[in-house]
This record gives C-alpha cells, structure tokens and sequence, in this order.
C-alpha cells in the first residue's frame, strides 16, 4: 500500500489518531547541535593543556510514551536545545561547566543540563563529539 492510497482512507481522514493495541506507542526523537568553544585540560601532561578550540558536535536522543507529550502534542520542546547552545558556544567551557572539560566530563554535564529542564519520564541519551570533522570518536551517556 503506497502513501497516497493510505490518505485516501475513510477511517484516517475522519480520525487521524493512530490505533493502538497492547502497548502504548513510544516516540524517540534526535537533534544535534554545534558549538565553538574552547577548552583546556588542566593537570594534563600533552597539547590539550594549552587552551586550544573545537567545533563540538552534540547529538541528543529524546525517548518516551505517547502519553508524556504535552497538551500541544510536543514531546519535547527543542528550545532546551537553544538554551545548551546559548550556555555552551563560543565560551571557555573550563568556566562553565565546574569541572575539568573532557569529553567524558562535558557529555556528563550536558546530560544533567537536560534533564533539568524536562521531565522525569523522558529518557535521554548525549553523543559528544570533539570534533565535526576529521575523526570519528565520540562519548556518550544517557538512559538508554
């Protein structure tokens, strides 16, 4: 069954919710963002003592029922995604975060800063990424 066959359907016309039987649906949503900032490691013997740059890339997964999404319908409101970017981009993230910035420590913090400010039912997991380009490694943590 094609896409404009399934529109066509009486019962989807007159009643768009989605059926359900047994479980109840659960909805995972992503977004990503990118900062530039910098950052030193202090008590680091190597270059990443020196205060030096990266275009951090942040990946962000969003998991919960059908049932948490607000009364607009809104699971989560992606604003929390602009707020981690106003905190976070074009900074020193030694002076932000409390807390020696590995990637380890900022995926940690970032985690925390999220979950502030949704609520309680709603799973989260965070990719970090040092650098946009170039490599491949990454830190990540979260619920699930």
């Amino acid at each position: 069954m094609n896409v404009s066959s399934i529109l066509k359907r009486q019962d989807i016309n007159e009643n768009p919710k989605p059926q359900r039987k047994g479980k109840e649906m659960i909805l995972t949503l992503h977004t990503e963002v990118t900062l530039d900032s910098a950052h030193r490691l202090d008590g680091y013997k190597g270059l990443c003592s020196q205060l030096h740059g990266h275009t951090w890339k942040v990946e962000l997964w969003f998991k919960g029922a059908s049932s948490c999404k607000d009364r607009v319908g809104i699971l989560v409101d992606f604003g929390i995604v602009k707020k981690l970017k106003e905190k976070l981009d074009h900074v020193l993230v030694n002076d932000v975060i409390g807390m020696n910035p590995t990637a380890e420590n900022l995926t940690e913090w970032i985690l925390i800063f999220i979950k502030k400010s949704i609520p309680d039912n709603i799973e989260v997991r965070v990719r970090v990424y040092e650098t946009a380009v170039d490599k491949i490694t990454w830190c990540e943590g979260g619920d699930f």
